[in-house]
């Protein structure tokens, strides 16, 4: 067997048939035996160099898919728990709208996920990653086979005892003919199964290219809508916060005027009653009521201390105080 042999599908076995038919029958056996293994030689190393091309891509593929698919599903799982966790923590460590970037990411993932199945789609690698080791075995299974008929037939020649020579030179032909025309087949097979998987890959690769201009055209006119949308929401929103502004202007004005109560006081006390507003004493009176005038505008506590003899009264309410007039019964007991 030559050292230097080159794979390849186009050469036809070189029997040489006249020299070959004049050799001596074990020269013969030896002969085609060698031209049979050097024609097998050639079409395995070319399917051998074809599946090495792809053996890393069809096992790293799968694998780079499975390991993006996992982490997409985990971000996802994240981006789901971020959503309904407490506003406390996601202020504590800066996770407000972290969600949207962690499915800004799974999103990029998926990208990538596509981006691979799309080209693996246009290539075929996979697929003739498992065409060539599938006819890689088909040779291995021919060679081994027709090694077997070799034998079978020379065992049979020499228990006949050099009788019929003749036959059996024209059995191995006949099965050197059938090893040659089944290798041929092997490759004839897989050169149609390659046409029909690279024209189905060009059809896909052109209704892909159709769908994503037709998408992009549609994309574009929706944006152009919706930017025609904002531009008519952003007028009617200038033209609302203008107005929000003045009322808020007004509110603004009104919540700056300071409240006042009329106090209606209850109950048996003796001398005065001390009035206080959020703690602070600002009135004390001995009549049932009591004036008390800028309160602040908002939620207020007003409390009320007195003494019956020996026995300290205090009641407290908390009011919500408006800017204006308002009126207050406390009843001390």
């Amino acid at each position: 067997m030559p050292s230097n042999v080159v794979g390849t599908t186009f050469r036809a076995i070189e029997l040489e048939p006249q020299a070959t038919a004049e050799l001596q029958f074990p020269k013969f056996v030896e002969a085609l035996l060698q031209k049979l293994g050097l024609l097998k030689e050639e079409r395995f190393l070319y399917y051998e160099r074809l599946r090495n091309k792809n053996t890393k891509w069809a096992n790293g593929s799968r694998w780079v898919l499975a390991l993006l698919g996992s982490i997409a599903f985990l971000l996802t799982g994240l981006a789901a728990a971020l959503r309904f966790a407490p506003e406390a923590f996601l202020q504590k460590w800066s996770l407000n709208g972290f969600d949207k970037g962690v499915l800004l990411a799974v999103l990029a993932i998926y990208a990538v996920m596509g981006a691979i199945s799309f080209y693996e789609k246009g290539t075929d690698k996979t697929t003739a990653y498992f065409r060539h080791l599938g006819i890689i075995l088909a040779i291995r299974d021919l060679w081994t086979k027709v090694q077997f008929e070799f034998l079978k037939e020379l065992m049979a020649l020499k228990s006949a005892a050099g009788a019929g020579e003749a036959v059996t030179r024209e059995r191995i032909r006949a099965l050197a003919e059938a090893f040659c025309n089944d290798l041929d087949k092997v490759a004839t097979g897989e050169l149609t199964d390659w046409r029909t998987e690279f024209l189905a890959s060009l059809s896909e690769l052109e209704a892909a290219a159709k769908k994503g201009s037709e998408d992009v055209t549609t994309q574009i006119q929706e944006a152009l809508k919706a930017a025609e949308k904002a531009a008519a929401d952003a007028r009617a929103a200038a033209e609302k916060a203008a107005a929000d502004a003045r009322a808020a202007a007004k509110t603004a004005e009104e919540a700056g005027k300071p409240g006042a109560l009329n106090l209606a006081l209850s109950g048996d006390f003796d001398d005065q009653v001390l009035i206080s507003v959020d703690g602070v004493e600002v009135a004390r009176s001995s009549g049932r009521t009591i004036a008390i005038e800028r309160v602040v505008p908002g939620l207020r506590k007003i409390s009320a201390h007195a003494k019956k003899g020996t026995k300290d009264l205090e009641t407290a309410r908390m009011v919500d105080v408006k800017p204006g007039l308002q009126e207050l019964e406390l009843v001390l007991s």
